[in-house]
């Protein structure tokens, strides 16, 4: 094997936790791509990154410097706050959709008379312009994207709550 030089391997650490850093930073839309020079939100991505540096914090527990389990834990909670941040973005953005489309719908109500929202009754149809705006499973899209949403937050808590203090 070949002999390093004392804090090479300090510094080889440090560096993998801040470009793991750095790559989650961008999936959550902080950082522009330095690819595509655009910001691009990919939320999965980042809750892999953020589960690989988790990963790294207990596969290396005990066999770290002080300086380096400061710097990890430090990352870990600010991209795990971040992570939840931007979770919450998306519930906001899908409660502000789900108000515009009942006004919407309320105001086209208003506009349409009784045998035409009886024929749309009957056909098992909403106020969407003789659409189905149920999927397969007799739900919404914006029920389907808010199960969605949850589901991710339950997967980023369930693995975040284990953190070490």
């Amino acid at each position: 094997m070949v002999e390093r030089e004392p804090g090479l391997n300090e510094a080889l650490f440090m560096g993998l936790v801040i470009n793991l850093q750095s790559t989650a930073m961008i999936a959550l839309g902080k950082l522009i791509n330095p690819v595509t020079q655009k910001i691009e939100r990919n939320l999965d991505q980042a809750h892999f990154t953020i589960d690989m540096l988790g990963m790294l914090d207990d596969k290396t527990n005990g066999n770290r410097t002080e300086e380096e389990t400061r710097t990890l834990r430090r990352v870990l909670t600010e991209l795990r706050m971040n992570y939840l941040d931007e979770l919450e973005k998306d519930r906001q953005e899908q409660e502000k959709e789900k108000k515009a489309q009942e006004k919407t719908g309320e105001k086209t109500g208003e506009k349409t008379d009784e045998k035409t929202e009886g024929k749309t009754a009957e056909r098992g149809e909403g106020k969407t312009g003789g659409r189905s705006a149920e999927g397969i499973d007799g739900r919404t899209a914006a029920e389907n994207k808010g199960e969605n949403t949850q589901q991710k937050a339950r997967k980023a808590t369930g693995g975040m709550n284990d953190q070490k203090a």
